[in-house]
């Protein structure tokens, strides 16, 4: 049926268009109902895409949403646990309270050894300044002091270093020689009378010959001395030391011995005569002689 109204619809206007040719324009008919929708053609070529468009402004802030359940509540802490970490915390402290008592016994020994690094030093020094001493004394004896033959009588050398000096036959009367060092010094034939040598040192002195009458010599130092054939007459050597020292022939008349040490001293030839002996005697009352009363 619907095949037939639309061979009727061609027909009609195949006839209109016909008369058309032939005859004048009529007027315009009716328009006829309209068709049936006819099947959909295919879809076409899709068109380029368009620019992108602006960003709009942002919309309100949205409500905010309700409050959610609370949660779990947590699992309770392991006791078993915190006990093994006091336990681990305890032998740590133990640990360093063992650290802290090694360090003090170590601090102890550093400080041990302190002192005896002090003690080594002033042993060090010591020794230095006796090296020290030592080289002095040699430059001082290699040093040329020859007083010899020279005169000297009444000068005032008190407390002075001689030692070592020469001073064979020299002329030195009433001289001061008190607490001088005169020790390893060369005396040989000096004319002394009257001189003073209280508490000089006169260790190992060369005094062979030496006239020293009315000399002072109380408290001298003679150890070792060397006073052969000197001539020590009314001359003083009270308490004085003569340890070791040679006087063989020397001339003892009225000198004063008293308190003297005359310790393994050589005594041979001695002159004797109004010796006042170590013990306080008299030689004359002795036998003229004082070996008996050192």
């Amino acid at each position: 049926m619907s095949q037939l109204k639309s061979m009727i619809i061609v027909l009609l206007m195949l006839t209109s268009a016909l008369a058309g040719c032939t005859g004048t324009d009529g007027a315009e008919g009716i328009p006829g109902p309209q068709g049936e929708t006819g099947e959909q053609g295919p879809q076409g070529i899709e068109g380029e895409k368009g620019p992108q468009g602006e960003i709009g402004e942002q919309g309100p802030q949205g409500i905010e949403g309700e409050k959610g359940p609370a949660g779990v509540d947590g699992m309770d802490v392991d006791e078993s646990r915190i006990g093994k970490l006091e336990a681990e915390l305890a032998s740590q402290n133990a640990t360093i309270a063992i650290l802290l008592e090694n360090i003090s016994d170590m601090e102890e020994e550093l400080e041990a050894v302190d002192n005896v690094i002090e003690m080594y030093y002033m042993m060090f020094v010591q020794i230095q300044n006796d090296m020290n001493d030592l080289e002095s004394d040699i430059n001082w004896q290699n040093q040329t002091k020859d007083w010899s033959l020279t005169g000297l009588n009444g000068v005032d050398l008190f407390g002075s270093d001689l030692r070592g000096i020469n001073m064979t036959s020299s002329y030195m009367s009433n001289a001061d020689f008190r607490l001088a060092d005169m020790s390893y010094s060369t005396l040989i034939e000096i004319y002394a009378s009257g001189a003073q040598f209280s508490r000089a040192n006169l260790e190992y002195a060369q005094m062979s010959y030496a006239f020293m009458a009315s000399a002072g010599l109380n408290e001298t130092d003679l150890t070792g001395a060397n006073l052969y054939s000197a001539d020590l007459r009314f001359s003083y050597l009270r308490y004085a030391d003569l340890t070791g020292a040679n006087l063989t022939s020397a001339s003892l008349w009225n000198t004063d011995l008293t308190g003297a040490d005359l310790s393994n001293a050589i005594l041979t030839g001695v002159y004797w005569d109004n010796t006042t002996c170590p013990d306080g005697t008299n030689s004359d009352n002795n036998g003229n002689t004082c070996v008996n009363n050192l």
